[in-house]
């Protein structure tokens, strides 16, 4: 069985670059609180509100009232208030007003906005009172807090997320090549070298399969432009050996060289738009990408007319359910990388998210409490809490290891909203750990999806259990191990600890360069992706360059080559 909460889990590497959904503000917050104790009562049920980027899936604004959200008012008697949307325009008038949550979670691109502006406190105070699990688990993301995210103030005003160690996972699907299984099995499991050879696999399913059940038409693939081309050059790169980071910078995550991902003929900008170009050549490519949103592609991949996704948690294990729970032996499973690719794990590193981060307001109406919440939730009691549900409720521990109950099992195969309604993984990204950090209690990793326990194996759905059989290993997260074991493919991952040094904020010069690249690649990349062949995409090419040279892309390529630069000189001699 493919539970909810499991592929929830396995979403949330990728969701922290591009989800949309977050956390709320409060509007009778009493102002000039600043930090003081006074008026702190924990007997006291009190309502403290969170907004930021912090989380994706579905999520209904105001307190929240899942059986996570209640446990933490069991433990805290704090209710948890959100928000269903967050965009940046609301963010930047909160700021610019001073009329802030009791929590937010902050970016690095608000960060000096925040501490400049003394709209957020210093927490040494708080945090040596009320914050003694951080102290005690995780003294080194506050003292890289203090060192890279305060402005040179060495004071604390942001404690970072999501620490944790390079995991192992049950299912490498985020990203992934997330195909039809069943599909790809009436081909008879064709072999592929590269995205053209899958190109021609998948042009095979969609000539097989022309259109779904009502008589809608499919397409192979309809990539996401929504959230902007960097999601997608960012794909590319992860199954590449590099990481699309700042600003069309691609990055070697061994070496830390940074170059253009513009200036470089074979840079991502332009090889993510040739193998859409490619794709579209061959009819594969849903006309709809450039202008359908997210819940638009939630439910072309639910009503079964896409056959290729990047992501298991985007409509793919929803229809997968389906499937199994309408007893048919359909579904979606990862094709593993091509010999001489690198599979994308997720980001990790012992001091956290470098933008995903909590501060407490100056304007919070109970800063002592929101620390204590702020505490719980990054302690490894809180993660364990956040990513696998109530222990004896959802999860018990069985011959020393952790594992679901059987009505957690059963909940979750049989309601497509149990992750929103438990609120299991619905607030991953306010952990302090991520999933594959090591829980120190049970020494297995934090989120229990990736335990690999006989009891795990045993429930696997029908499609995994075909997978791991097709491949000759016990579990599907399997086969990477295996090819990575054999020299096939390398892992590729975000090690945070390696861009500690990188700057908090850009400069308001290399900013507007920025922004005009940014909006003008956006409007040229569907050109590029229509273009007719090779020769007309190399001239599109040569334009777009010149064209963005005049923008001055030059200036903004040598400051972050520069900041690349510092920060490799910085992160390997600290």
């Amino acid at each position: 069985m493919r539970n909810s909460w499991y592929k929830r889990i396995a979403a949330i590497g990728l969701i922290t670059v591009v989800a949309t959904t977050s956390a709320g503000c409060s509007d009778n917050n009493p102002k000039g609180s600043e930090g003081k104790n006074a008026g702190t009562d924990e007997n006291k049920e009190i309502t403290l509100s969170i907004y930021g980027n912090g989380f994706g899936g579905s999520v209904t604004p105001g307190v929240q009232t899942d059986r996570v959200a209640l446990e933490i008012k069991k433990k805290l008697n704090i209710n948890i208030s959100t928000e269903a949307k967050v965009n940046d325009d609301k963010l930047n008038t909160m700021m610019a007003s001073g009329d802030l949550p009791d929590i937010i979670y902050a970016e690095r691109k608000q960060m000096k906005q925040l501490i400049d502006g003394n709209l957020v406190i210093p927490l040494d105070d708080l945090i040596a009172e009320h914050g003694q699990d951080i102290v005690k688990e995780s003294s080194q993301r506050i003292e890289f807090s203090k060192k890279y995210l305060s402005d040179d103030s060495h004071q604390l005003y942001f404690i970072p997320l999501l620490a944790g160690d390079l995991p192992k996972e049950f299912i490498y699907g985020s990203p992934g090549y997330m195909v039809r299984w069943d599909y790809y099995k009436e081909l008879g499991y064709p072999s592929y070298n590269n995205w053209d050879d899958l190109l021609q696999i998948l042009k095979q399913m969609q000539d097989k399969h022309p259109t779904n059940e009502k008589g809608e038409k499919v397409y192979a693939m309809a990539p996401l432009f929504e959230w902007g081309y960097s999601v997608q050059a960012e794909f590319y790169d992860r199954y590449h050996g590099k990481l699309f980071l700042d600003k069309y910078m691609d990055v070697d995550p061994e070496t830390l060289e940074a170059k253009s991902a513009i200036l470089e003929p074979n840079g991502s900008v332009w090889e993510t738009a040739r193998m859409y170009q490619k794709a579209n050549a061959l009819g594969l490519l849903d006309p709809d990408s450039f202008t359908m949103k997210y819940d638009n592609l939630l439910e072309k991949v639910k009503s079964n007319r896409l056959l290729f996704n990047w992501w298991n948690w985007a409509g793919v294990s929803d229809a997968s359910d389906a499937f199994e729970k309408a007893g048919e032996s359909k579904g979606w499973a990862p094709l593993p990388p091509a010999k001489g690719e690198t599979q994308y794990v997720t980001e990790y590193g012992s001091i956290g998210r470098l933008d995903s981060t909590f501060a407490i307001p100056k304007n919070s109406k109970d800063p002592v409490r929101a620390m204590k919440l702020i505490n719980y939730l990054v302690s490894h009691e809180g993660a364990r809490l956040l990513l696998n549900g109530v222990e004896g409720v959802d999860w018990v521990i069985k011959d020393g290891l952790p594992v679901d109950t059987a009505e957690k099992i059963e909940q979750s195969k049989s309601d497509p909203d149990f992750g929103a309604k438990s609120g299991i993984a619905k607030y991953y990204n306010w952990s302090g750990f991520s999933s594959g950090a090591t829980d120190p209690k049970y020494n297995v990793p934090v989120g229990f999806g990736n335990v690999f326990s006989e009891d795990r194996l045993n429930n696997m759905s029908a499609i995994d259990k075909e997978y791991s059989a097709h491949y000759k290993v016990s579990y599907p997260g399997k086969v990477i191990e295996k090819m990575v074991e054999r020299g096939e493919i390398k892992k590729n991952g975000t090690d945070y600890t390696k861009f500690a040094a990188l700057p908090i904020i850009t400069p308001d010069d290399i900013k507007r360069i920025d922004g005009k690249v940014d909006e003008y690649i956006k409007r040229m990349v569907p050109k590029l992706i229509l273009a007719k062949d090779e020769a007309e995409f190399k001239q599109l090419q040569e334009a777009m360059v010149k064209e963005m040279k005049d923008m001055d892309l030059l200036k903004s390529v040598g400051y972050w080559k520069e900041a690349y630069r510092k920060n490799k000189e910085t992160v390997s001699g600290s």
